[in-house]
This record gives C-alpha cells, structure tokens and sequence, in this order.
C-alpha cells in the first residue's frame, strides 16, 4: 500500500482503458513489434455467427494428410539422427521417439477411419 502510493500506480484502466474503451477504439492495443499486433481482450462476440467464425479462426485445424506429412518427416529427420547419432544411448532415444511418432501414425490412421465410417464413406 505504502509502495503502491510512493511509486504512483494507479489502476490498470488508467494505461489500457477499460474493456469498453477498448473495444470502442478510444484506447487500442498496439504491439510494440512492428506486424504482430494482438488484442487485450478487447473481442466481444456478440452473435453466435461471430462466435462460430472466430472459434472456427482459432482451431489449427490440420486435415489428415497434412498431419501425415508432419508425422512422416519428423520420423524422417529422427531416422537421420539416429544414424548419425554417437552412442547407443543416443541412438536407443531416438529409436524410441521414432516408436512414439510411429504410435501417434497408428492413432491418426484410427482417427480417420473413425471419420469416414462416421460420414460413410467406407
């Protein structure tokens, strides 16, 4: 409390704004780096279009295939570092991420059968 008045804080909507005036645009963010702007809680959805569109914008929705591809080449580059790796102790590490990547293939290949017996498409 002592601090709080010696140093002369004061409260956060004197900075930011309250939530109002942030959303009316009276104060809005800025990110300090140039490109990378963001919010301060200043998105109100106020019908359920928006609200499905933005849930819709924040999923990282990746379709099989391209989870696929992501699973394939991290199993790629750690085949390389285990051929290339200095010990066994080494090389037992990346044989057992590689079976770790492998389950995680099994479990996507599941996932989409699941899918597409689900939409009938088997």
């Amino acid at each position: 409390m002592i601090h709080k008045k010696v140093a002369g804080f004061q409260l956060d909507e004197v900075y930011v704004g309250t939530a109002e005036e942030r959303a009316a645009g009276q104060k809005p963010d800025h990110s300090i780096h140039a490109g990378r702007d963001f919010t301060m809680g200043t998105n109100v959805l106020n019908d359920t279009k928006n609200y499905e569109e933005a849930i819709a914008n924040l999923s990282a929705y990746e379709s099989f295939s391209q989870r696929r591809e992501r699973v394939l080449s991290n199993i790629r580059e750690l085949r390389t570092l285990a051929e290339n790796s200095s010990d066994d102790a080494e090389k037992r590490t990346y044989q057992d991420s590689i079976d770790m990547e492998v389950k995680v293939l099994n479990k996507l290949n599941e996932e989409e059968a699941k899918e597409n017996k689900a939409a009938g498409m088997v």
